[in-house]
This record gives C-alpha cells, structure tokens and sequence, in this order.
C-alpha cells in the first residue's frame, strides 16, 4: 500500500516537473529566437554573465540559463560541470554547497541532453559525485590505515560499548520528571489498561511532549553547555561548536 502510494506521488512529481520544463524552454526558446534575429551580441552577453556567476558561486536566473543553453550548449555543459566538480570536490566550502543546492541542484538543466553524447546532464552529475564520494572514502580508508599502525592500536580495539544511561528520563539525568509526563506511566491504573489507546497515548506522550520540553530544556543550556566544553577541550585544538540536533533526529534517537 505504501509502496504504491509512493510510486504514485513520484510519477506526479515527474509529471508536474516535466509540464514546468516545458513551460521554461517555451518561454526561453521564444526569448532565445528574438535576441537571436534583433540582439545577438546579448546572447553572448548571457553565457559571459552566466559563466561569471558559476565561476563566483553566485546567484543567477535559470532563465537566463537557459537561453545562454540554447545559444551555445556546449560551453554551458562545461560551465556547470566544471563548477560542480569545483563544489563537490574536498574538502567541502559550506558557501559554495550551499549555492550549489539553491541554485543549481534544483535546475532544470539536469533534465537537458548533452551535446554529442546519447546522455543527459544528470547522469554527469552523478558521475562527478561518485568520483569525488570515491576520493573520500579512499582518504578515510588512509587515514584508517595509518591509525592500525599505531602501537596501542590494540587497546582501541579492546574498548567495549558501554551504556551508562540509556534514557533522559533516567534518575541520573534529572529530566522529564514533570508530574504532568510521569503520572501516564507511573499510575496504576494506566498501567492496567491495555487497551489500544491508553497504549496510543502513552507513546504519544513519549515520543511528542516529552521531546518538546527536551528540545526547549537545551535550547535554554546551550550556551552554557558550550562555553563549559570549549574550556575543556581548547587546550586539545581548535573547538567548534555542534547544532542542536532537529525533532526528526531525536525522534530517532
């Protein structure tokens, strides 16, 4: 059932991205045919704009891309390919990552064929992010090495997990001890009903409002939290500090 209505929300998603490709080159081929006839020193402009932007990390149009495509798409497919490789090459500019995914990621250029090639642009795309991913992983695989050859190596492996405080709600941690979240659990005659919904709502409450007045509790020590850990540990290197994790993950967790 969920496998269907999945299936059937991506073939919308196509369905709905394909009428707005079409839409765009319409409106960039009839752009692109006027400047063509009336201007064609603009369109040369356009690939120099477009070719500035990408070199930059800046922000532009897709609609001027994709005019600047029609002109001359050759030199478009070199100028976004080569800024990709630029981007997702290590180590990572959280600036430029940050540009590709606003800018470019989204563009509808992925969909466009390249020139002499039977392919589209996204298959390049996932080919240079493989590339880069297999540069990483071999980096990792390095440094992996390195630290087996170190003479206490053999302690690290000896390390065993530990879990010394499985839940927040734990008497050592001090949290979620609120009269208003503990009584679903520790009454008696919550405990004695079995039926679906008390069992519903007990994790309801588990997973929903107990999250809520964890996530407002580290808002509130946060600062104080950080400032105590950079003392501690400026003296090992440089510190920098980690976000709060997001709902989605410490519903997770």
């Amino acid at each position: 059932m969920g496998s269907a209505e999945s299936t059937e929300k991506l073939g919308q998603r196509v369905v709905i991205a394909k009428a707005k490709l079409d839409r765009d080159l319409k409106s960039a081929t009839e752009r692109y045919e006027y400047l063509k006839l009336r201007s064609p020193q603009t369109l040369q402009t356009m690939i120099e704009s477009t070719s500035d932007s990408f070199a930059t990390c800046s922000p532009f149009l897709e609609s001027t891309l994709l005019i600047a495509w029609l002109f001359d798409a050759e030199k478009c497919q070199n100028i976004v390919l080569r800024a990709c490789k630029k981007v997702l090459r290590e180590p990572i500019n959280k600036h430029e990552y940050e540009w590709f995914n606003a800018y470019i990621f989204s563009s509808n250029i992925w969909m466009m064929k390249i020139e002499k090639e039977d392919k589209f642009m996204y298959e390049e795309l996932l080919r240079i992010g493989n590339a880069t991913s297999s540069d990483i992983v071999t980096t990792m695989d390095s440094i992996y090495k390195h630290l087996t050859l170190h003479p206490h190596w053999d302690k690290v492996l000896a390390i065993k997990n530990q879990t010394l405080i499985p839940r927040q709600d734990d008497n050592a941690v001090g949290l979620l001890k609120e009269k208003g979240l503990s009584n679903i659990f520790d009454n008696q005659d919550n405990k004695s009903d079995d039926s679906e919904q008390s069992a519903e709502m007990r994790n309801f409450v588990d997973s929903n409002m107990a999250i809520n007045m964890l996530t407002s509790t580290a808002s509130k020590i946060n600062d104080e939290f950080l400032r105590f850990i950079k003392l501690l540990m400026s003296s090992h290197g440089d510190f920098k500090a980690a976000p709060m994790k997001k709902v989605e993950r410490s519903l997770s967790k």
